[in-house]
């Protein structure tokens, strides 16, 4: 047995005292949520440093637990997806000021796309765009205010809309060579007997076939639900009309490059800094915005604007709500409870078997992910060593443990309508759009829209009980859960 490392800070109550604060977070977020129908990232931003101000209060090394706290940037490496969010904003603002959701509306018009039509059409973009930017959470701030505008004047159905855009981030990432989640699961994982991690390719060829089908019947659903109420799409007719501008197709110079280099390198800060800067070229030969659009100062206001402010100015809420969540991951680690709740599973009668350990795996992940607002990769970087030690013990080959942790933890696990990273996001962002046009949607209807999450889950369960995992011919060593500290 390897030695165990004590925890670096304790809690008046124990270890399990070091979970308080995500606790809180959870419980805050419903009451806001269900109570008081207030949706936003905001509500998870309070939500998440009172749990850690509560978490203060009971722990006993009050002096070392901020430095633990400010420590979940660099553990799990958040300080590279706070940036991606930056560069995000900046890009997605790019876009948006180039008017590239009046050129869909164009291209629309001209291929008479609307209503459910469109959705399945912004499903299909939203996933090419997801497939190049490397983070689910990243795609969902891009797509949204492209996608979502133009669909509403085209009468689709707002929900649904949004559940096909959100449904398109996670079909796309899940088709991706580049994707953060995949990468970071299938590195994470290892063979009992060679130490050598999952099969990248072998994780593509067992899960995609399946995938695609869901991705299929997730576009018949989409199809059938996707219209509004013909009325409305009559009477906004002279609207998208008026909209409509070919010029902002331009925007889809910028768009090209970032999918083009991203893929080819896997690197989205190389897409995202060659996108950004051809973009703005574009956009000032075609004239689709001014210099003033990139950077306007107003000394009688004292007040700066523009791209790249308002770009990063957007993610704020976002960005504040990571960094505080991977301040509570780190307490969670660092305060014992991870540690005590691997000894715990590892030591009890759940794990009998491969298939009991398949399903602690999958639940594991599930229950994590839930509990870490559905931002999938904290979730799996939390739960990695303990699913890597299970599976180990249990002969569960790395392939198989990444596809069903990567899938749990994109299925409904993300899209929780009560604290839901994704979810609350795409509602801040539809209110700071202030759309006359808009309709209210809840988490709720959202939740029960992303078609593609829902029919994930079941493919999970297909995956846990009728999928048949090959046995491999040897034992492990048997061993504790190690503290998961490494970052990506």
């Amino acid at each position: 047995m390897e030695e165990k490392q004590q925890p670096a800070i304790e809690f008046y109550g124990g270890k399990k005292m070091a979970i308080l604060p995500i606790v809180i977070y959870i419980f805050i977020g419903a009451v806001l949520a269900i109570g008081y129908q207030y949706y936003s990232m905001r509500g998870l931003v309070v939500a998440a440093f009172i749990g850690l101000i509560v978490g203060f209060l009971f722990v006993k090394n009050k002096s070392k637990y901020w430095d633990i706290v400010i420590g979940g940037l660099t553990q799990f490496g958040n300080a590279k997806l706070i940036f991606t969010f930056l560069l995000i904003g900046i890009f997605t603002r790019l876009l948006l000021t180039g008017d590239i959701g009046s050129g869909f509306i164009w291209l629309s018009v001209q291929l008479k796309v609307s209503g459910s039509l469109y959705v399945i059409f912004a499903f299909l973009a939203s996933t090419i765009i997801a497939m190049g930017a490397g983070a689910p959470i990243a795609a969902v701030f891009s797509v949204v205010p492209i996608f979502y505008p133009p669909g509403v004047l085209l009468g689709a159905q707002p929900a649904v809309l949004i559940g096909a855009l959100l449904s398109g981030v996670f079909f796309g990432d899940a088709l991706s060579p580049s994707s953060q989640v995949i990468n970071t699961t299938i590195n994470t994982q290892h063979d009992a007997k060679t130490k050598e991690p999952a099969d990248l390719g072998i994780v593509f060829r067992e899960r995609t076939p399946i995938l695609v089908a869901t991705a299929i019947c997730s576009m018949v659903l989409f199809f059938i639900f996707g219209n509004a109420n013909v009325g409305d799409v009559q009477g906004n007719l002279q609207l998208v009309r008026e909209l409509a501008n070919v010029t902002g197709l331009f925007m889809l110079i910028p768009v090209t490059i970032l999918l083009t280099i991203s893929f080819k390198t896997k690197n989205l800060f190389l897409g995202l800094s060659f996108a950004t800067l051809i973009g703005f070229v574009v956009g000032l030969v075609s004239g689709s915005f001014a210099l003033s659009d990139i950077v306007a100062l107003n000394p009688e206001h004292t007040q700066i604007s523009g791209i790249i402010f308002d770009g990063m100015y957007s993610m704020v809420d976002i960005t504040i709500s990571t960094i505080l969540l991977f301040g509570m991951i780190a307490v969670a680690v660092q305060g014992g409870v991870i540690q005590l709740a691997c000894d715990h599973i590892l030591n009890s009668k759940l794990l009998q078997t491969a298939k009991e350990a398949e399903i602690v795996i999958a639940l594991g992940t599930g229950v994590v992910n839930v509990l870490l607002s559905g931002c999938v990769l904290p979730g799996i970087l939390l739960f990695s060593n303990m699913a890597d030690t299970i599976g180990q013990r249990k002969n569960i080959s790395p392939n198989r443990r990444s596809y069903l942790m990567i899938g749990m933890a994109t299925n409904i696990t993300a899209i929780v309508p009560i604290n839901s990273a994704f979810v609350m996001g795409i509602i801040t962002i539809i209110n700071e759009m202030g759309m006359e046009q808009s309709v209210d949607v809840t988490p709720f209807a959202i939740f029960a829209s992303c078609y593609y999450c829902l029919l994930l889950t079941f493919v999970c369960i297909y995956w846990l009980f009728f999928k048949k995992e090959k046995v491999v011919d040897h034992m492990p060593n048997e061993k504790g859960c190690s503290q998961n500290g490494s970052s990506v």
